[in-house]
């Protein structure tokens, strides 16, 4: 049987020689990766369970990624505090606490537990981002408990559409276009439901690994289950300096195997585009916004909170304020990128132009932190637009790359970014 990458993790975790289209297996994940909202939630489930002991707590991963920033005295800090004691009770290595943590998609790729071959069962589809790494994410929600407990799970095994790339991105264009790009094809239809996105194709290797996981990040918003990308030498080059010696598989598609749908994108053919507010598939051109006046800018999220999306956001700030009037945030996905952003003078370069730079992790994206209130116009690298998803209802948030969201915080307005960036080189593309 001629099979997927998708398909020949699966039956690896599977233990079998090929899994077929639809087929429901029993698998063994390689980690089991969670947030804190779910991590205490299912810490009170063991408890009401009876069940004091994890078999495997090694392979079990934690973050306080959504309320590290947990205010003392709040029902968070409870939360955060009683997730700390279980980990301490439990000998739970690999729990990421305040301090360490930062967004889970992030800290899997950083961490060397997201590897080529590799299955993970995961709370969120967002992180199909590890699939740039050659790992394949399987959201199953609240069944993390599950394999947490049992270290296994059932799966069923989906099919798989293929996008290839070629051409190269043009200035001032960003691989989060080419999301968008997607989403307003796919997201209002069942086109990716129930699917796994694979990316190859000659333009793969042109993208950065940052970029990657910002690509395959938002193919849930797209409609797919999941995504993974083939293997080059970038990726392996990163791979073996954080894998300390542990295992993976690098696996490609057989020549012949079957996809529900191939598709070539031309990356010299976008522009920078803008997600309407209330739907994924409300995808524009920056062109029919130009004028629409913003009160929030904000960069940071599992879509665009790494090194090259915040080189992106300085490209466009070297030389420009944050309009009066507007109110912007940066939130680098990790500890290591923001240590790595401090280095190159980006924290002091943003906070001289009126931007502020918040601690790493989801922040933003779910209004936790820089809620926004009634009347609000948002125009935000993260994930989601939908009425009261980053607080008020009566809020509009409006989607786009670092480039555009940065030229928006500057002009105080929904503004194209190619004329701030003449001359300037384009950060996502391998050097």
């Amino acid at each position: 049987m001629r099979q997927t990458i998708a398909q020949k993790i699966i039956a690896r975790a599977a233990g079998a020689e090929s899994v077929a289209v639809g087929d429901y297996v029993t698998v063994t994940p390689d980690y089991t990766v969670m947030q804190d909202i779910y991590f205490w939630k299912n810490i009170k489930l063991l408890e009401r369970l009876g069940v004091s002991e994890i078999a495997y707590p090694d392979k079990v991963i934690a973050v306080l990624d959504h309320t590290p920033q947990a205010t003392l005295g709040t029902g968070y800090a409870a939360r955060n505090r009683e997730s700390r004691e279980f980990a301490r009770r439990t000998g739970f290595k690999n729990f990421f606490d305040a301090g360490r943590s930062g967004l889970r998609h992030l800290i899997m790729v950083e961490h060397g537990f997201a590897r080529p071959g590799l299955l993970v069962f995961s709370d969120e589809p967002n992180i199909a981002s590890i699939g740039a790494v050659g790992a394949l994410n399987i959201p199953i929600s609240t069944e993390v408990l599950v394999s947490m407990v049992r270290d296994s799970n059932w799966v069923r095994v989906p099919a798989s559409v293929r996008f290839e790339l070629t051409g190269t991105l043009p200035r001032g264009v960003w691989a989060r276009d080419l999301v968008q790009a997607i989403c307003r094809e796919y997201a209002g239809s069942d086109g990716l439901m129930q699917r796994c996105v694979e990316f190859g194709g000659p333009s793969l290797s042109r993208l950065s690994l940052d970029s990657r996981q910002g690509l395959l990040a938002g193919m849930y918003h797209a409609g797919a289950d999941t995504a993974v990308a083939e293997v080059d030498d970038v990726v392996l080059g990163y791979v073996q300096d954080r894998a300390d010696g542990r295992p993976y598989t690098v696996f490609t598609p057989d020549d012949g195997a079957e996809y529900d749908d191939v598709r070539t994108w031309d990356l010299s053919t976008l522009e920078p585009l803008v997600t309407v507010p209330p739907r994924h598939d409300g995808v524009v051109p920056v062109s029919q916004l130009d004028g629409r006046e913003i009160t929030q800018a904000t960069v940071g999220s599992c879509a665009s909170n790494r090194m090259d999306d915040l080189r992106a956001a300085a490209q466009v700030l070297r030389d420009h304020d944050v309009a009066p009037g507007v109110t912007m945030y940066i939130t680098p996905g990790s500890p290591e990128v923001y240590a790595q952003a401090a280095r190159e003078g980006l924290i002091e370069l943003f906070t001289a132009r009126g931007a502020t730079v918040l601690s790493p992790g989801c922040t933003t994206c779910w209004g936790y932190l820089g809620a926004l209130s009634d009347g609000d116009v948002a125009i935000s690298t993260n994930q989601e637009n939908y009425p009261g998803r980053a607080g008020s209802r009566n809020a509009d948030i409006y989607l786009a790359s670092p480039y555009v969201v940065a030229a928006s915080a500057v002009a105080g307005q929904i503004t194209d970014p190619r004329p701030m960036l003449a001359g300037e080189g384009v950060a996502h593309a391998r050097q």
